[in-house]
């Protein structure tokens, strides 16, 4: 996986609810714990990225993604 693929993960994981448990807890929390560090600015570009991939075009998310800081690698890809 990408280094944006896995902003783009942070960005649709921080605040997903698993009741299926199919994403390990460890990886919830840090991707929470990376969003509540976010900027505004940052905060509003999660937003914006979570839109376009909710509207279908994932690799347009990614791009917009990609401006992010770092973020937990995603363990599920």
């Amino acid at each position: 996986m990408t280094d944006s693929a896995d902003k783009l993960q942070a960005a649709l994981n921080h605040d997903f609810a698993d009741t299926d448990k199919d994403r390990p807890a460890e990886y919830l929390a840090a991707c929470r714990r990376w969003f509540d560090t976010l900027s505004a600015g940052d905060k509003a570009t999660v937003a914006i990225a979570r839109a376009t991939f909710d509207k279908g075009e994932e690799a347009e998310a990614e791009k917009i993604a990609a401006a992010l800081p770092a973020a937990p690698v995603c363990p599920l890809v």
